[in-house]
């Protein structure tokens, strides 16, 4: 209890709040002076007495950008305890309404961040568990389904969806985001317990719901036949590969499933099929050896994390509209907020049915509400076939942030 009061103690919180303002002070200095350099030409005149000409591609300009935002947001993120994910999103969000416009480098490094992160969801994914506990996951997947099911039924009805789009919108909310599931669980000790074993497999089982979804919504645009031969050439040249590779030098698995990765994506992009839902196939073919190998994990998630999905999820905020209402955006972060609560609710009443604890309760609840990389990956879809547009895209990204400070503050009321 002494260390928990001393943890929110009024001293801890101004410390936290100064560090805050000072570092979203640098990112909006950050901002004004790249959009100086881009308005000048990279021309500085110090009030006549001094005149430089420094040549700089505004390409260049953008990522020097987006690379300090980048580390901004990492530090924002540790002192307000949430992904690092959520503060790009909005500093990507930052930029958009500061009329900074994407790049092709960016797009490339988004498209090879979105590739990887749905490859580490994919991986996330544990088959002998989920068949271990297949009905009791079952049932508590499809109930925590009931809100995002009523959610998308009153959007579809308000901007008068058709189908596939209504499917999107479907896939957006019904996942979750077993990275955060996994972190939130891990966090409060209950990843071993058969609450938090549950809910994993709930969590995981709605991702791979949200990806079919996904896959639904888009084959009558994208060959789904093709897709699916790119999904068994990826598991007959892979997962043979991955334990005859083990102990190699040269970090040869790395290697292998990066440039895998990103080959099958792009051939994937080419052919008319969106790379990251190949690389989350790749990811569940890859899980078993990625996860029992904890050295290929930690850096398999360093490269993504560390450098690459950065990128994809500040491009991502970038793609907000920046004509969306504001009270269309805080409506989005409340619905958000309710949807994680919604969620959580229900999940929290079947566990205490069940003779689970109420502490256990909720914090396992929890974990199965936030959302974000396939809900992203979905909006991102839906929107670059034109299956959404970017008012509503711009929707489902303030929801994705309402959910994980929904998430979150259920954690602090136990």
């Amino acid at each position: 209890m002494a260390s928990m009061m001393e943890k929110y103690s009024i001293e801890v919180i101004a410390k936290k709040t100064a560090n805050i303002l000072i570092y979203t002070i640098l990112a909006l200095v950050s901002i004004q002076v790249f959009s100086f350099l881009a308005e000048s030409g990279g021309v500085i005149d110090v009030g006549g007495l001094l005149e430089l000409h420094l040549e700089i591609e505004y390409d260049i300009l953008v990522i020097v950008l987006v690379a300090i935002l980048i580390l901004i947001s990492t530090r924002i993120a540790h002192e307000i305890s949430l992904p690092p994910g959520v503060i790009e999103l909005v500093m990507g969000a930052l930029l958009a309404f500061n009329g900074v416009e994407g790049t092709e480098i960016l797009g490339l490094l988004a498209a090879i961040g979105a590739n990887l992160l749905l490859f580490m969801a994919g991986s996330e994914i544990d088959l002998s568990l989920l068949r271990s506990i297949l009905p009791r996951a079952a049932l508590v997947a499809s109930l925590s389904a009931i809100p995002p099911i009523i959610a998308t039924a009153i959007l579809t009805t308000y901007f008068s969806l058709h189908l596939s789009s209504a499917l999107v919108v479907l896939a957006a909310l019904s996942a979750t985001s077993v990275a955060i599931t996994y972190l939130i669980l891990s966090t409060f000790r209950l990843l071993r317990s058969r609450t938090g074993q549950l809910i994993l497999a709930s969590a995981m089982m709605l991702d791979v719901a949200g990806m079919i979804i996904l896959n639904i919504a888009t084959a009558a645009i994208n060959p789904t036949l093709a897709f699916y031969v790119i999904i068994l050439l990826a598991a007959v040249l892979l997962y043979p590969l991955l334990p005859r590779l083990s102990g190699t030098p040269f970090e040869a698995e790395i290697r292998l499933i990066t440039m895998a990765v990103i080959i099958l994506g792009f051939i994937s992009d080419f052919i008319g099929i969106h790379g990251v839902l190949t690389s989350f196939i790749l990811g569940v073919v890859a899980s078993e050896t990625v996860r029992n190998r904890h050295i290929l994990r930690e850096k398999l998630e360093s490269l993504a994390t560390g450098f690459f999905t950065p990128f994809f999820f500040i491009a991502s905020g970038m793609s907000i509209s920046p004509d969306v209402p504001l009270t269309y955006a805080s409506l989005a972060v409340v619905g958000g907020i309710l949807l994680a609560a919604s969620r959580s609710g229900v999940t929290y009443l079947l566990l205490r049915s069940s003779g689970t604890g109420r502490r256990s309760s909720v914090l396992a609840a929890s974990g199965i509400s936030p959302l974000l990389t396939v809900t992203i990956i979905s909006a991102t879809i839906g929107y670059s076939l034109g299956l959404i547009d970017e008012v509503l895209f711009s929707l489902l990204i303030w929801t994705v942030i309402g959910t994980i400070l929904g998430s979150f503050a259920l954690t602090r009321l136990v």
